[in-house]
């Protein structure tokens, strides 16, 4: 059960609402309110705004959620796209060493063959 389903359903207890009644409020079937406290439907944004309304509380409450704005996702996300872009550089980096790697084995293997083609060992 998601914190939404339990709050529900303690509020519209606490408050000595019947599921009718709520239903009515939201102008839904009681039907579909049931499937909001049994958590296998979720009601749209505004119906969640209703319903805060309706108990006197904001939205991260009626959730359940704890927010606090300090900006913490925000500087995760630009911290992921600086690693990213440092990761970017590491593996381009690490490519070209790779490739000139690759190449100056190449090389030598063909000084190599010409010297034994031509006996110039």
């Amino acid at each position: 059960m998601t914190k939404l389903t339990e709050n529900l359903k303690a509020l519209r207890l606490q408050n000595k609402l019947s599921h009718q009644l709520v239903a009515e409020h939201l102008k839904i079937t009681k039907a579909v309110y049931g499937k909001f406290e049994l958590g296998t439907t979720e009601p749209s944004l505004k119906l969640l705004v209703k319903l805060a309304d309706l108990y006197s509380i904001s939205l991260d409450a009626l959730v359940g959620r704890d927010f606090a704005a300090d900006g913490q996702i925000i500087n995760q996300l630009l911290m992921k796209k600086e690693l990213k872009k440092e990761m970017t550089k590491e593996i381009n980096n690490l490519v070209k060493q790779l490739g000139n790697q690759f190449i100056q084995s190449k090389e030598a293997d063909i000084v190599k063959r010409v010297k034994q083609k031509f006996n110039l060992n």
